[in-house]
């Protein structure tokens, strides 16, 4: 199973710098936005990177970027895209992509998997900065 340990290797191995939280998830940050890594499932077996940009918006374009977002969605299968409403008040956009590794993985395998959805991720960032 993937575990938070050899993701901060294989992050690291790209050349970026992480850290760990208080609950144990792995974060990547950029400038624009930053990316977590959560485990969930009984034994930890899924793991989900998601995406969340740093700007926000004013809650009033919350349809517009739905409808935005939407057309993601619509034409790309990954990541998966939504508009988040934070404790601050304003809209934010996060991005997720995920996979039930129960059956296991080689670390080859998730070296790949994790660099795909890395780029998947930084895709869509400079998309939706390119749009709003």
């Amino acid at each position: 199973m993937p575990d938070t340990h050899s993701l901060e290797k294989i992050v690291r191995d790209f050349g970026l710098k992480t850290s760990v939280d208080d609950d144990g998830d792995l974060t990547v940050r950029w400038d624009a936005y930053s990316v977590y890594f959560f485990h969930y499932g009984a034994d930890r077996e899924v793991l989900q990177a998601r995406l969340y940009l740093n700007r926000r918006f004013d809650v009033e374009l919350r349809p517009t970027l739905a409808m935005l977002l939407d057309d993601w969605n619509r034409s790309r299968l990954f990541p998966k895209a939504y508009t988040v409403l934070p404790d601050d008040g304003m809209v934010g956009v996060c991005a997720e992509q995920a996979f039930d590794f129960e059956g296991g993985i080689s670390l080859e395998q998730l070296r790949f998997t994790i660099g795909m959805w890395l780029q998947n991720l930084q895709q869509f960032a400079d998309w939706v900065e390119e749009q709003v």
